[in-house]
């Protein structure tokens, strides 16, 4: 490899080679400055986070957070429970089978499955021997079971039967489709009132369950069954002549005004919700605005001064380049008539 030119680079005043190199000078400085720049940005939106944390925790009360929370909490079960369920359909099948098909009086403690040998594994109690005999012939004659298993049994403290299960299952399991089990009837409020067979019984079931205004961020209210009031805390400038809100009555019941209906809360307004058999109670909803919190400016200033910050330091960077590279030339110069 030549390294003449290199040679020739060092040797020689080339006026491109200073240019190149107080550029790259400037580059790093202005690198430098911009990422000192970005770390003060980074801090300064992190306090801004924690001040709209703190705003936030200011709005609603301490049980509408409770509510909160235990939502979110039943939210991630729910969503945990239906991850599991979608890629475990063996168990499933196997879970709707036994409720299915287990007796009144057997209880099972431990499950365990193995996908492999297509086999579960059961450990319970019985009340008796007979019924822990009825419940293995039961599974015995299912279609879905070509062999049950007794791996021991024993009686207990409490004088039940202690057993352990082995169930050999069939492949079309995994076609099983569980049939969805009875629905409770309605009982009527009076219990002693006797109902004739085929009767419809109408529900007096006249509850606001929930009451909430679809705002960002939504916006729960606190509802209280004893007083039938309901209280809800809005953020502030929110325009209160013009909300709607979302709300859940009992099961056959209705509201009025309707969910979702313009209302004006301005005054506390009154819902009047009527069960399905025509009595109805009132409730009376009270909506709260916060005051205003002033956080709009403060961004706004902190970008502003960021920005200048950044310029300044890239025209400083630029500046300072330029300056030196002509300082080079000028010193250049002087040499040369020197040496003249």
């Amino acid at each position: 490899m030549d390294f003449s030119f290199f040679y020739q680079l060092r040797t020689k005043k080339i006026w491109w080679v200073d240019v190149v190199f107080y550029f790259v000078i400037s580059l790093l400085i202005s690198t430098i400055l911009c990422y000192l720049i970005f770390i003060l940005k980074v801090y300064l939106q992190g306090q801004e986070i924690k001040n709209l944390d703190a705003a936030i925790e200011t709005v609603g009360t301490d049980l509408q957070k409770d509510h909160e929370k235990t939502v979110f909490n039943y939210q991630k079960k729910i969503n945990d429970y239906a991850l599991l369920i979608a890629n475990h359909q063996f168990s499933s099948n196997i879970f709707a089978f036994l409720e299915k098909n287990t007796l009144p009086n057997v209880w099972f403690s431990k499950f365990s499955i193995s996908i492999k040998q297509k086999q579960v594994d059961l450990s319970g109690q019985a009340d008796t021997l007979d019924g822990l005999s009825r419940q293995t012939v039961a599974f015995e004659k299912n279609e879905f079971v070509k062999k049950v298993s007794l791996l021991g049994s024993n009686i207990g403290a409490a004088g039940k039967i202690d057993f352990n299960l082995a169930l050999i299952l069939d492949p079309k399991i995994f076609n099983y489709i569980p049939q969805p089990l009875p629905e409770n009837p309605t009982i009527p409020e009076n219990n002693n009132a006797p109902v004739e067979p085929g009767a419809e019984v109408k529900s007096a079931e006249k509850l606001i369950v929930s009451f909430s205004l679809p705002l960002s961020p939504e916006v729960v209210g606190a509802i209280d069954q004893t007083n039938r009031t309901i209280t809800l805390n809005v953020p502030g400038g929110i325009n209160l002549t013009n909300l709607e809100p979302s709300i859940i009555v009992s099961q056959k019941a209705a509201v009025l005004p309707a969910p979702n209906a313009i209302q004006d809360f301005t005054n506390p307004a009154v819902y009047t919700v009527t069960a399905e058999d025509g009595s109805s109670q009132n409730y009376t909803v009270t909506v709260s605005a916060a005051v205003p919190a002033n956080t709009q400016s403060r961004p706004s200033k902190a970008q502003a001064a960021i920005i200048t910050i950044i310029v300044l330091g890239v025209l400083i960077a630029v500046g300072l380049g330029i300056f030196l590279f002509l300082k080079k030339r000028s010193n250049n110069k002087k040499v040369t008539k020197v040496i003249q």
